[in-house]
């Protein structure tokens, strides 16, 4: 990856306006998939125009993506040159222009790029702040609502003190009240972003609870919000949002942790198992 690219997105020069921070945060995750994009193509990802493209890769010092994608091939700092190995038919049936081909194909590409995430120090620390917590509160919004209760729920299974809070009191109170140290909130939200979700983890950062907010590429306030942000590829697909790789990104979270602990969470296990019976919730 191009350190000189990498440092001219993120340079505040570049990042004025809203759109500026949406082409820079684009560029910046997704450097390894550029050599197959087009001007066109990022602009509907990002739902610009070719031209705002066009004008942002000029202030970069380029005359064009074809540009940028030189100096990317000069470093050979880019996996995306290399040959990925995919399976014929899949690239057939997409030739072929089968739809669900597409689709699948899409959700391949974000995984390799999970697998990235689960390599980096942001991971780590939310690991680590996860596994650490007094109490774990896991908040969501509108349809990325379900697979956050989802998470918390297992969780539940590997820690205890872990929460799944709605905000229908009004304050989140029990996530902010400051009556517990240690706290970690760990938000799920994604374009179109709640209005909520910003303000309760700036809120939250106030009253000392840690943020780790698990967005993906469109956020543009992942910094000033959060203490760790997981950034997952956005959907671009020609059909409606998709939970997979969210899912993908929280299954894995979940198997780490289970693994870090070990013998903690068996010994968890057991004993919610044994309420269950107790209670009859399940058949024998």
């Amino acid at each position: 990856m191009s350190n000189r690219i990498l440092k001219l997105v993120r340079s505040e020069e570049l990042r004025r306006s809203k759109t500026d921070r949406l082409i820079a945060n684009y560029i910046e995750r997704n450097m390894a998939e550029l050599p197959y994009e087009t001007a066109r193509s990022i602009a509907t990802h990002l739902r610009v125009s070719p031209m705002t493209v066009g004008r942002y890769l000029r202030r970069l010092g380029f005359d064009g993506l074809d540009d940028l994608k030189n100096e990317l091939r000069r470093g050979h700092s880019n996996p995306a040159w290399e040959v990925k190995g995919q399976v014929d038919r899949l690239q057939q049936d997409i030739r072929d222009g089968k739809l669900i081909a597409g689709l699948i194909q899409e959700q391949v590409d974000n995984l390799g790029q999970i697998y990235g995430l689960t390599t980096s120090p942001e991971w780590q620390q939310a690991i680590d702040l996860l596994v650490s917590a007094s109490e774990v509160y896991v908040a969501a919004y509108q349809n990325v609502r379900g697979i956050a209760q989802y998470f918390a729920s297992q969780l539940s299974y590997t820690r205890p003190r872990v929460q799944f809070v709605d905000g229908l009191n009004g304050t989140y109170a029990e996530v902010l009240d400051g009556s517990v140290e240690g706290r970690v909130l760990f938000l799920h939200d994604v374009r179109r972003f709640a209005a909520k979700a910003q303000p309760l983890a700036l809120e939250a950062r106030r009253a000392g609870v840690k943020v780790i907010l698990l967005t993906d590429e469109f956020c543009l306030w992942p910094k000033e919000a959060s203490d760790v942000a997981l950034i997952v590829p956005g959907s671009h697909g020609p059909l409606w949002d998709g939970a997979a790789t969210m899912m993908a990104v929280m299954d894995l979270l979940l198997s780490n942790i289970i693994v870090l602990l070990g013998d903690q969470v068996n010994e968890r296990v057991e004993l919610l198992t044994r309420l269950q019976d107790t209670f009859g919730d399940f058949e024998a």
